[in-house]
């Protein structure tokens, strides 16, 4: 059980605004990488034409015989083919997310209405670049003074500290990657197809979205280990894979990122272990997560059955724009304090740690 829980959402991942670089700006072409984190909601088109030009220009050798995963090859010619589909797919979501609000807007209104091929391309996409911003970005560095502040002597977080994240990233375990090379973090995630880790004496992350990886671990580190093929080829690759049977490699690629409204398999166990691990909470940190209405069924499940909550802080520079939601979740007898911490620049420690 945790006394303190992390509650973190896209903002967490930021990075620094002066870690923005802009291309075309002003013009339709206008694109954008980020340097030190991820993009935000609001600047997710930008990102997609900025992945689109990365994949336009890769640099794929007709002649060459490619060999992924130690398992399995694939000629130049055929990987060329395969860019112009992922180049299709990428520009149909970057219309997508210019004509909608945010990108849960288009992802819902395809659900409902049963657009599931055009669904399914949505989160395949969206897995792919963000793996890719990862790749071509440094992590967050909040995330590394963070675990640099709370792991203990056994690189684990301490009991009394667990997170729960709406984020697809995988900011915590790349930034894990400088404190242990062979350890890893306990996650849980929405959509893990193996059983999840039985701990009591650390804490955990939890992962309520799913993930934007193709399997059970980080995907990055799979990528990031194929020095001989860059990573742009190696997605392009894997990108068509998500639409194939690839059990005959022993390998099934699948995206583990999700949307609040979808049913998981492990939903009900992960929201046990949620329930579990809260119970004895007295303090959340909230922090860059605005509480949308897409998401206030599950965030309710969670913030309604917290029985010995006390106080939650909201860091973020516009804190009081998040307020009126987040008390739309809160179990109507919590009588729990807020404050707000407007100062961003490290996740906020509070003197409850």
């Amino acid at each position: 059980m945790s006394r303190i829980i992390y509650y973190i959402g896209a903002g967490a991942s930021y990075g620094r605004k002066d870690a923005r670089e802009v291309f075309d700006k002003g013009s339709e072409n206008e694109s954008l990488i980020v340097h030190e984190g991820l993009p935000i909601v609001n600047e997710l088109a930008m990102g997609l034409l900025a992945f689109k030009k990365a994949v336009e220009c890769a640099q794929i050798e007709s002649e060459k015989l490619y060999t992924f995963l130690n398992r399995y090859k694939s000629d130049g010619s055929r990987i060329n083919q395969e860019r112009m589909e992922l180049l299709r797919d990428i520009e149909i979501l970057y219309k997508a997310t210019k004509e909608h609000a945010t990108i849960d807007t288009y992802a819902k209104k395809l659900f409902l209405t049963k657009q599931i091929n055009d669904f399914v391309r949505l989160k395949n996409v969206l897995s792919v670049y963000l793996l890719w911003a990862q790749l071509v970005g440094k992590v967050d560095q909040r995330y590394d003074t963070f675990l640099a502040n709370i792991l203990q002597m056994n690189l684990h977080l301490p009991k009394d500290v667990s997170v729960i994240s709406w984020n697809y990233d995988s900011q915590f375990e790349i930034a894990y990657r400088s404190y242990s090379q062979n350890g890893s973090l306990h996650i849980y995630e929405k959509n893990r197809e193996t059983e999840y880790p039985q701990y009591s004496e650390t804490g955990k992350i939890f992962k309520v979205n799913g993930s934007a990886n193709l399997g059970d671990f980080n995907f990055i580190d799979t990528i990031i280990k194929e020095e001989t093929i860059p990573p742009i080829i190696q997605l392009i690759e894997y990108y068509k894979n998500l639409s194939v049977d690839t059990s005959g490699l022993g390998f099934h690629f699948k995206s583990h990122l999700s949307f609040a409204w979808e049913s998981s398999i492990k939903h009900n166990q992960l929201m046990n272990e949620i329930k579990h691990t809260t119970k004895d909470t007295v303090s959340i940190v909230v922090i860059g997560y605005s509480f949308p209405f897409f998401n206030r069924e599950i965030d309710r499940e969670i913030f309604e059955n917290l029985p010995n909550l006390q106080k939650i802080y909201i860091q973020d520079p516009y804190p009081e724009a998040v307020e009126p939601s987040l008390k739309a979740v809160l179990n109507p007898e919590c009588k729990a304090i807020i404050e707000y911490q407007k100062n961003c620049e490290q996740f906020y420690l509070p003197k409850e740690l």
